[in-house]
């Protein structure tokens, strides 16, 4: 990946590099192992959906597993939810490549669950609800909080989705040669078996199995690179701070530091800046992260599976000890990577260095030429890829729960409605949302949907928390500010992304390709003259040939991008470069979302009711007393 690149593109799993070329990190002749080891997990997973699918059929069954998961499974769960390939795949990359930098990232994914911890999981759960819809429709108009919560969920559902989807793609052509189209298919499909045959408790176990599956894997690929210095951590960082290839791909690979020594090189990897140089995108993409975690619907979802909310607050501390465990296993295979694959190897898989663990994996094994690297790479890919459809699974019921739910059941029906239509409501809309999903992702192919990641998060962040908080907390909230927050944070984050870098500049577009161009075409003359010397040794004219075909090969890609551009020479929303720098909208959008609250709520007189309303919701969210009432309900 380009350092001019999106911040949240590295984010993004490995949907930035969807036009990645490296359908032959695994041999052709290897390929059958590493296939065997990727399906043996796929179908364990499958196997526990069957499982669950005989255990219930209730609509509590289908969007809560009954209300009944213990603490620690549910904790695990929320783990296996929120360790997205983002985290695996894509922040190891980022960590190889640009060391320090990329640890900021999972730091932001750890500090973000304190939120979710101290405002959130405990209120939700009192509630004793299914949705954030059912959370809004306690104190505002019904029908209203309903379809607007819906809306709000389904837009950051599927924001988060596409990627996810596009991801588990990329994954299967990178390393097993599985055309495009075919591994978005797959993808798709076991999304909907285990949402639509096991509904919450098929997804609950999935995800339970997914992060137990990272975490061992993590920590086996953590034992195997430490294996070779003894497990004496101190000498394996000091081996990497004086490794040359290190300094060979900092001085010449995506990092340029000409005229400096291998020391002062080397130590820049282990401090800030390397790849975060932006204080203000840090600040815009680190609040989108921390606050959009606590209004995700996947993850509000989670909390109406316990009993109690003191079971919902343990949920909460299993999930960050499993979180942070596997975070703290992810920087450290981060470094190895970098030690055993090196960063110029790593971008020659991926430019994004997403294919870094996996790497890592076949490297540990025995190497690419040995059955025994590729089998641990096939794992690898197994648990990557599981991650990916556990992550989706997630997202497609907390849709189908807002469409069914929210929308059939509470706006259409007026929250009227027997067992067996809510139930095939939901298998309904879970299947309009997967269709949806597929069929954007099959259009996304060769784009970059990195942004939408950073986009949902922002969306949750900057609508849905502010609505979610003051419903919770702020006695004056009422229904006209929660829609001005909803509707008013979900349009500024977007309209801020279609302004910003994220969007196609033709112009722009075309001014780098014939920079390239210029370059490429002038380093391939000389490179042909040089062809063409006699008295060239046999490894000079090897290393030769080989910079030609890396020279073709970029001015074909760079002519490719010109050409792609045709005659366009504004963006989708008729501008001809940003209107702004930030690639998040979040330090602007959240603070606006806040506003829209307050300044709406202010607006409008307080209704009949309300006061009652507020005083009842404050009983049941602190004490929790008539959970039992409202669940029946």
């Amino acid at each position: 990946m380009r350092r001019a690149e999106s911040i949240i593109a590295a984010l993004a799993t490995l949907s930035a590099a969807s036009s990645a070329c490296a359908a032959d990190v695994v041999p052709t002749a290897q390929r059958p192992y590493a296939f065997s080891a990727f399906v043996a997990v796929i179908l364990m997973t499958l196997a526990i959906t069957w499982w669950a699918s005989r255990r219930g059929n209730t609509t509590r069954d289908f969007y809560t597993a009954g209300g009944g998961i213990s603490g620690a499974k549910n904790g695990l769960a929320i783990a296996g939810d929120y360790l997205s390939a983002a985290a695996f795949l894509g922040v190891s990359g980022l960590i190889a490549l640009y060391g320090y930098d990329g640890i900021l990232y999972l730091v932001g994914f750890f500090v973000a669950l304190v939120p979710v911890l101290l405002l959130v999981a405990e209120p939700c759960r009192n509630l004793g609800r299914y949705t954030f819809g059912d959370v809004l429709a306690y104190r505002y108009d019904f029908r209203t909080s309903k379809l607007l919560a819906a809306a709000s969920s389904v837009i950051i559902v599927i924001f988060y989705m596409i990627p996810q989807i596009v991801g588990g793609a990329v994954l299967l052509y990178a390393l097993l040669g599985v055309p495009y189209e075919i591994s978005i298919l797959v993808v798709g499909v076991l999304m909907l078996t285990y949402v639509t045959l096991g509904g919450m408790t098929a997804t609950t176990w999935v995800q339970i199995i997914k992060a137990v599956l990272l975490v061992t894997a993590c920590f086996g690929l953590g034992v195997l690179a430490l294996s070779r210095f003894d497990f004496n951590i101190f000498n394996f960082f000091h081996a990497l701070l004086h490794q040359s290839a290190l300094y060979d791909y900092l001085l010449h690979g995506q990092t340029i530091v000409s005229g400096e020594d291998q020391q002062l090189v080397t130590k820049t990897f282990f401090e800030p800046g390397l790849y975060l140089k932006n204080p203000l995108e840090q600040l815009s993409l680190g609040m989108a992260l921390t606050f959009g975690t606590a209004a995700l619907p996947h993850i509000l979802m989670r909390f109406f599976t316990v009993r109690d909310a003191q079971t919902a607050r343990k949920s909460v501390l299993w999930a960050m000890l499993v979180i942070g465990s596997c975070h703290l296993l992810i920087i450290f295979l981060g470094f190895a990577a970098a030690y055993y694959v090196g960063g110029i190897n790593i971008i020659a898989s991926d430019k994004g260095g997403n294919l870094a663990a996996p790497l890592l994996a076949q490297f540990l094994g025995g190497g690419a030429a040995s059955t025994s690297g590729n089998i641990l790479l096939g794992l690898v890919a197994a648990v990557a890829f599981a991650t990916i459809v556990a992550v989706v699974a997630g997202l497609t019921l907390a849709a189908a729960s807002s469409l069914a739910h929210d929308v059939y059941v509470g706006a259409i029906k007026k929250g009227i409605a027997t067992d067996r239509e809510q139930m095939i409501a939901g298998k309904i809309a879970a299947t309009l949302v997967g269709v949806i999903a597929i069929g954007a992702s099959l259009l996304a192919k060769g784009q970059n949907v990195a942004q939408l990641v950073g986009l949902a998060y922002a969306v949750a962040a900057s609508a849905n928390l502010p609505a979610l908080l003051g419903t919770l907390y702020w006695r004056h909230c009422n229904t006209f500010g929660v829609v001005c927050s909803v509707v008013g944070g979900t349009l500024t984050a977007i309209l801020l992304v279609l302004v910003s870098p994220n969007m196609q500049y033709p112009l722009a577009i075309r001014a780098d390709a014939t920079v390239v161009l210029t370059s490429t075409a002038a380093e391939i003359q000389i490179l042909k003259e040089r062809l063409t010397a006699t008295g060239l040794t046999p490894q000079a004219l090897s290393s030769a040939e080989s910079a030609l075909d890396k020279a073709q090969a970029t001015h074909r890609a760079a002519q490719e991008k010109f050409d792609a551009t045709g005659q366009a020479t504004t963006s989708i929303v008729g501008l001809e470069k940003p209107l702004i720098s930030l690639r998040n909208p979040g330090v602007i959008s959240i603070p606006f979302g806040a506003l829209f609250l307050i300044f709406g709520s202010l607006f409008r007189r307080k209704v009949a009711g309300a006061d009652e309303k507020w005083r009842a919701l404050v009983f049941r969210r602190d004490t929790g007393i008539g959970i039992d009432k409202a669940i029946a309900h």
